[in-house]
């Protein structure tokens, strides 16, 4: 029978550090082709809002899973071999699988001594990213902008008294701070990271290369009845400035196939390319950990 477990059931199961333990065995998947990418449906912006559905399998784990919700998620996990349907779980992992996935980017993309964080917005995920990296490295001190005053001064408050650190607001971004030996993360929409980084970075790296190269590309998109003109990232591959084995996998670099190039004087990118795997990864572990501490009710659709 499928094990149904609240929210508050399993939200205080899983830490940061034990997030990104979870999620290598995902990047890790991913360069061996054992994943399953189900094409995320729905979500806000156009006419009207509709309910945000991502999923995958991960064909190792024996795991399938899909996630659904807006603000308020639930996620499916299925036994692949008997397609059993597991557990349904009130999902609050989301923004900890973003975070803990750059985070885990940044362990070895960063400079070991890496201890400032210039964070460029303030939105649902931004604090759990400043908390993941905290996990990895040992940051002292946030320097952060976004564009409505009374949001970015909110926010900083609320993420000094989480973290126990000083984290202070800025007028303007300094897009021309780009320093030598800094370490780039970016989620989200495909346009926010300029190309100029792209072509100065010694090192890109990808999540999950295949779909952050699709997502790049020129597309319509029916859930907003729009057309993404494309990336920077497909304009620079099309144009022959890089190539797509420019683009490192994430579990390359987990694995020790591929060697992160972080010296002083490198800038390292990190695209996190959004998926369903990862949830439903946190989700079947903490279905684990329920079962071992006897958390949740069996139900039986019968």
């Amino acid at each position: 029978m499928p094990l149904l477990l609240a929210r508050h059931e399993v939200e205080p199961l899983i830490d940061p550090a034990q997030a990104i333990r979870v999620l290598e065995t995902v990047v890790r998947e991913e360069v061996e082709g054992t994943t399953v990418h189900v094409p995320p449906f729905g979500g806000t912006g156009g006419r009207r809002n509709l309910v945000r559905i991502v999923g995958g399998g991960l064909l190792g784990m024996g795991r399938m899973g899909l996630r659904a919700g807006l603000r308020d998620s639930v996620a499916l996990i299925w036994e692949l071999d008997t397609w059993e349907l597991l557990a349904i779980i009130g999902y609050p992992f989301s923004h900890m699988r973003v975070g803990a996935t750059m985070a885990m980017a940044a362990g070895y993309l960063a400079r070991p001594d890496a201890s400032c964080i210039g964070l460029l917005g303030s939105g649902q995920n931004a604090l759990d990213i400043l908390v993941c990296m905290r996990a990895v490295r040992p940051i002292q001190r946030v320097e952060m902008y976004s564009p409505t005053p009374e949001h970015r001064v909110s926010f900083a408050k609320r993420a000094a008294a989480a973290l126990g650190i000083p984290v202070t607001d800025h007028d303007a971004p300094e897009p021309d701070q780009l320093r030598p030996g800094t370490h780039v993360s970016s989620m989200g929409v495909e346009t926010e990271v300029d190309p100029s980084v792209y072509l100065r970075a010694t090192q890109i790296v990808a999540g999950a290369r295949g779909q952050e190269l699709v997502t790049q590309q020129p597309r319509h998109e029916p859930r907003t009845n729009s057309f993404f003109p494309g990336g920077p990232l497909y304009f620079l591959i099309e144009e022959g400035k890089l190539t797509r084995e420019s683009v490192i996998e994430l579990g390359d670099l987990v694995r020790g196939a591929v060697a992160p190039i972080n010296g002083p004087t490198d800038v390292t990118l990190f695209r996190e390319s959004r998926g369903g795997v990862g949830d439903m990864a946190l989700a079947n572990w903490a279905y684990e950990r329920a079962k071992e501490l006897g958390i949740g009710v069996p139900f039986d659709f019968t």
